[in-house]
């Protein structure tokens, strides 16, 4: 019985983080739209391929709880990608961006070929 719950947990914790992945994607991807970056298709793709791992790691009771989360790191990982590009405090801009670049090596270093 204890060693289902953990797997349960196990499996939980991946989901959660293959989604915060879909949610990095998702900013990264309409960024790159808004600033005409030719990565873009390239980022849409590690966006779809971190939302088919969320839904297939995820239970069938978990999609509200899921999806608000991605959304939140969503919105979270938008708001450092203004900062590194319009934000008017150069030091800030670069910390922005160091760490919006970090997050997304994290994430790639999740799939398979990178």
């Amino acid at each position: 019985m204890f060693g289902m719950a953990g797997a349960a947990a196990a499996h939980d914790g991946l989901t959660y983080t293959f989604a915060e992945c879909a949610g990095r994607f998702s900013a990264e991807m309409e960024h790159a739209w808004l600033t005409n970056d030719p990565a873009a298709s390239d980022i849409a793709a590690d966006r779809t391929s971190f939302a088919m791992l969320t839904s297939a790691t995820m239970a069938p009771d978990e999609g509200r709880n899921i999806l608000n989360h991605r959304i939140e790191v969503k919105l979270a990982h938008a708001a450092l990608l203004q900062q590194a590009s319009f934000g008017t405090t150069p030091a800030r801009a670069r910390s922005a961006r160091q760490v919006a670049n970090k997050q997304i090596r994290a994430c790639r270093t999740l799939l398979l070929g990178s």
